[in-house]
């Protein structure tokens, strides 16, 4: 035989093998390739009332020929969609039982099974079949077998690991009022995604049936809610009236039990609205008098008291302080002359760098849980502004702010603090960009040091 024709032989031979090892047609005879073992466990299933088939795909992960080789077993498992739901989540259990048991016995193999029913699609990858119902074994297979199940006769058009798909709004009421009622927690949408609620507590209906009234409002192409609450998006424009009846609709509906943020995108994404679904905002965002230290009462709140002016305040700083990520330091205020006078509002702060120039874009916020109101200061004594900000990154040694230029008030004089850490100048990590938050003058402020107990801060102030 010629050379050249050998060498085709070869080569053809060689291309058949690869193509047999890529292509594995025993597969379309379900013929198991596992170790026996594993074969004939998934022979038994498969033979088993209420089971239309039981495979097991099985992989060398590590090849080891000392402590032998290491695998990966996948089991799926096809369950009769006629059976009833308990049937169904008995069977499940009983299953899963027994694949676990068997793999106990193998410690070299890291096993995982699917229960699947209905009729499969196939998908995008290899060798993967997409089942209407498709859950993976865990401990509690039995519930979700069972719920599964139950989902899938009531009408969803698929079901997975705690989540239904529906056809319409309709369906998707149906599956959620179902789903409330039994207190399952679970993640329901309609087939395009358009419409999605989700959560891993109990399904709350009001909110689920909040989801579903945005999502008939005419602009609205996508509701979901979720953790963070209701997002809808608009197909209107930003600043139209489709977008400000939404807005407003949101605003006087029901509050739902607990407070619920919504966010608006409008058709161009140029603009988020964001609000509280009946106004009913979190205890932390509801401004309230600052509560004072214990041991500390209120000043009088004098009326007549006139307003302090620039040259009755002695502006310092406080140390700054850190915990668990957050920062915090303090702006004093003394009054110095001899009698009462009033504060009310912010001071006016601007962060400076090394050089001396304005930090880009720092954000100085106020804390909205704190109500501003007047305070009279009486002769001799201190108020304080609260600072407040998150850990900042150094890491690329950026600028960090140095100083602080302060004014009391708006209008007032402004002079440059620096801020100091037992008794040395110390830098803060308020960078470009940036956010702190502040309040307002107040007389004292729970869990900080209180003002005239600090006495006059040495303020470190420049020329």
């Amino acid at each position: 035989m010629k050379p050249r024709l050998i060498g085709i032989i070869i080569a053809t031979f060689v291309l058949a093998v690869v193509a047999v090892v890529i292509w594995k047609p025993w597969r379309a005879f379900n013929i198991c390739d596992a170790p026996k073992e594993f074969c004939a466990l998934a022979s038994d299933l498969k033979h088993q009332e209420g089971i239309d088939k039981a495979e097991v795909d099985y992989e060398v992960t590590a090849v080891d020929a000392k402590d032998g080789d290491s695998a990966q077993a996948s089991w799926t498992v096809k369950l009769d969609e006629s059976l009833a739901a308990d049937q169904a989540g008995e069977l499940a259990q009983e299953a899963s039982t027994r694949i676990q048991d068997f793999v106990d016995g193998q410690p070299l193999v890291h096993s995982s099974a699917r229960f699947v029913s209905g009729e499969p699609q196939d998908s995008d990858i290899p060798d993967l079949e997409l089942y209407p119902l498709d859950v993976s074994a865990g401990e509690d297979i039995k519930e979700q077998i069972t719920q599964a199940f139950t989902l899938r006769q009531l009408g969803a058009q698929s079901v997975g690991q705690g989540s239904a798909v529906a056809k319409d709004i309709p369906s998707l009421k149906v599956l959620g009022e179902y789903t409330a009622e039994h207190e399952w927690p679970i993640s329901l949408a309609l087939e395009d995604s358009s419409v999605r609620y989700s959560s891993d507590q109990p399904l709350d209906l009001a909110e689920f049936e909040l989801t579903l009234e945005a999502a008939t409002h005419e602009s609205v192409e996508i509701s979901i809610f979720d953790s963070s609450g209701l997002s809808v998006h608009s197909t209107a424009e930003a600043g139209s009236q489709e977008v400000a009846q939404l807005e407003s609709w949101l605003k006087k509906h029901s509050p739902l039990q607990e407070p619920t943020a919504f966010a608006i995108s409008d058709a161009g994404y140029a603009d988020i609205i964001e609000g509280w679904v009946g106004q009913k905002l979190p205890e932390s965002l509801i401004a309230r008098p600052a509560q004072l230290p214990d041991g500390v009462s209120a000043w009088p709140k004098n009326s007549a008291a006139p307003s302090c002016t620039q040259d009755d305040l002695e502006l310092s700083l406080g140390s700054p302080d850190a915990a668990a990520g957050s920062r915090y330091m303090a702006v004093y205020a003394k009054n110095m002359s001899a009698s009462s006078c009033a504060i009310n509002g912010y001071p006016k702060i601007q962060f400076l760098n090394a050089q001396g120039e304005s930090q880009n874009d720092v954000s100085l916020m106020p804390m909205s849980n704190i109500l501003s109101e007047r305070v009279v200061i009486p002769a001799g004594e201190s108020v304080m502004s609260a600072l407040k900000w998150m850990a900042m990154s150094t890491t690329n040694d950026p600028d960090e702010t140095t100083s602080l230029r302060i004014a009391a008030m708006s209008g007032f004089p402004q002079a440059t603090y620096v801020p100091e850490t037992e008794g040395s100048t110390t830098s803060l990590d308020i960078l470009d960009g940036g956010e702190v938050t502040q309040s307002h003058w107040l007389q004292a402020l729970d869990g900080w040091p209180i003002p005239s107990n600090v006495g006059q801060q040495p303020s470190a102030e420049r020329p």
